[in-house]
């Protein structure tokens, strides 16, 4: 019997400001899953580097990356674990350069075969793939790309925008390494207790190697 593959893993994109509700909810989402990342998107106003830098904090405290959405000059002043970018090779060249070998660099490939083959190429952690908000189409494409991706490349995927269980746990039974609900849902009341539930939904998906 073939080994199972690891469990596909939750990556979490965290929107600015961290009020004091939402870092109620990153606590007890990160204290109640097995969260493998936190991406801090819209971060870094030049005037906040204090607010952001203790946002870093509490999630490499629970042993979680803690990664910056299209910032470079920002992951390396605030010490984060890396930064996730748009899907062009020159410019994660230069990340690359700027951060080091040690960072955790992604790329966002949207629906492109392309971009994702050329960023993995010059040496991209992963590739993420998903459609534009409300591309209903997107969704299938998305799922297709992911089990193509799977069942070709080394480099890790993560499933972009999945804001429900069901969903999550198809895109993780076809490959998906990592599935990255939306920045959106943290404005649900019970945005920890959804995440949990993704959480849980992906774990389960056993997947042979």
């Amino acid at each position: 019997m073939a080994d199972a593959k690891p469990s596909c893993r939750l990556y979490l994109q965290l929107p600015a400001p961290l009020t004091a509700k939402l870092e109620a909810q990153l606590a007890q989402a990160l204290a109640s899953t097995t969260a493998a990342c936190v991406l801090l998107c819209d971060y870094g106003r030049p005037d906040d580097d204090a607010n952001t830098d203790r946002v870093i904090d509490l999630v490499q405290a629970a042993g979680i990356a803690c990664l910056i959405d299209n910032d470079i000059a920002l992951a390396e002043r605030l010490g984060a674990d890396g930064v996730h970018l748009e899907a062009d090779p020159a410019l994660y060249r230069g990340a690359r350069e700027q951060l080091g070998e040690s960072a955790s660099i992604g790329a966002g490939c949207g629906l492109s075969r392309h971009a994702a083959m050329a960023l993995a190429e010059a040496g991209a952690d992963y590739v993420a793939f998903g459609p534009d908000a409300g591309d209903i189409d997107g969704i299938d494409q998305c799922a297709e790309l992911i089990a193509w991706w799977s069942e070709i490349f080394i480099v890790p995927c993560v499933a972009w925008n999945v804001d429900d269980a069901g969903q999550a746990a198809h895109l993780a039974r076809l490959g998906a390494d990592f599935v990255a609900p939306s920045r959106t849902i943290w404005q649900d009341d019970r945005a920890a207790t959804i995440i949990a539930g993704i959480d849980n939904a992906i774990r389960s998906v056993r997947r042979a190697a």
